[in-house]
């Protein structure tokens, strides 16, 4: 999407509301879109340290804003122990209280919620429930079931409320010339570079905390299987599997599934896909103790004492699901894959997974072909 001009000269600020870390993808998603409409987006990832309490410092940034822009995902959010609601349903009511116009969009497709992002407890969902009563009988609202559709969403709102809400708004620096307005200017200049580096962060630093979970060449063991048939000189075919206990590190398990992730991809397939890739290292290579297992399955089962190779076919390494579905979490605890929430018809009950920016940025490193060192670097490195 190309920057979209409102008009005029004014930029605006828009105050940016909703709970935070089970919405971190769409908030992303919301803040480009609102950069791009030349606004300027404020919100709780942005606030600066101050010695303020934490609701004071709220209550002064949403003064400040010209808008409110209210998200509501499966999450009723933190609560303020004063009052017994949360935050996010606090700011509402102060924006609606002080007169703020209030652009509000909640999720359309409740029950497609992933359970880690929705509530599981009966009160809270009760909150969230009445929460989103309260909007929608305050407000005109919008609905959205994914991180594009919410922007999309997002700039078109936008674009009708700067043309029928009049707001303060910032202008810039050379048509205004009051030391004041040069500093202001200054200041939401500042906060915008924050942003795009808190964009560019998102796209190339693991989640925090993930420093603690095992990642990268470290190696993660679990019982492997590879079936095959084996066709002998006179007879059947005949099935043939072993199993072996393998170590693959994260990174090479991130290089076997990644391709099949640059879109998106279906859980089983997935976890086929992830056989595949494990073949040459664990079939072909010299030394291939699974490989091994398979060989000696086929002699006691073919009654032979050499295995003629070009007679074994159809080999498939496998996972175990447990061990498959560790690998997945741990992916996702590490910020690499995301579950998509493209829409799809009833008929399609498959889990489907993506890589995250992250994990697109951490795979292209991984795969991508280093240049040829030239000889003059080398000489170089020498002397």
């Amino acid at each position: 999407m190309g920057d979209i001009l409102i008009g005029d000269s004014k930029r605006y600020q828009v105050f940016l509301s909703s709970t935070y870390l089970d919405l971190r993808e769409e908030r992303q998603a919301v803040i480009t879109a609102l950069l791009q409409l030349d606004a300027f987006p404020s919100g709780m990832e942005l606030f600066p340290a101050a010695d303020d309490d934490a609701w004071t410092l709220i209550k002064r940034v949403i003064d400040d804003c010209d808008y409110y822009l209210l998200v509501i995902g499966g999450k009723y959010g933190s609560l303020d122990p004063a009052e017994d609601i949360s935050y996010t349903e606090k700011e509402f009511d102060y924006a609606l209280k002080v007169g703020k116009p209030i652009m509000a969009f909640l999720h359309g497709d409740e029950p497609s919620i992933p359970v880690g992002k929705a509530e599981l407890d009966p009160l809270a969902r009760d909150k969230l429930s009445n929460f989103r009563s309260k909007v929608r009988n305050a407000k005109h609202v919008r609905f959205w079931t994914s991180p594009e559709s919410l922007a999309a969403q997002v700039t078109t709102t936008y674009v009708r409320f700067a043309k029928l809400y009049e707001a303060t708004g910032w202008v810039r620096a050379d048509q205004q010339t009051s030391a004041e307005s040069l500093a202001e200017i200054a200041g939401l200049r500042k906060r915008i570079s924050e942003l795009e580096a808190s964009l560019h962060e998102a796209a190339t630093s693991a989640p925090a905390g993930s420093e603690e979970l095992a990642q990268g060449e470290e190696e993660y063991g679990f019982l492997a299987n590879v079936t095959a048939e084996y066709q002998p000189a006179n007879g059947l075919a005949i099935g043939a599997r072993g199993w072996e206990r393998i170590e693959v590190s994260w990174n090479d398990l991130l290089q076997a599934v990644g391709p099949n992730l640059l879109d998106e991809c279906e859980q089983e397939r997935l976890r086929s896909a992830l056989g595949k890739g494990l073949e040459n290292d664990y079939l072909f290579a010299p030394v291939a103790p699974l490989w091994e297992a398979l060989l000696k399955d086929i002699k006691k089962r073919a009654k032979v004492e050499e295995v003629d190779l070009s007679r074994v076919t159809n080999w498939e390494i496998g996972v175990e699901e447990d061990d498959f579905g560790t690998i997945l979490l741990q992916f996702l605890a590490l910020g690499l894959i995301a579950k998509s929430e493209r829409k799809r018809s009833v008929a399609d009950k498959g889990t489907y997974w993506k890589l995250t920016p992250f994990g697109m940025n951490r795979l292209v490193h991984l795969r991508a072909v280093k240049r040829a060192q030239q000889p003059s670097e080398i000489v170089r490195q020498r002397t």
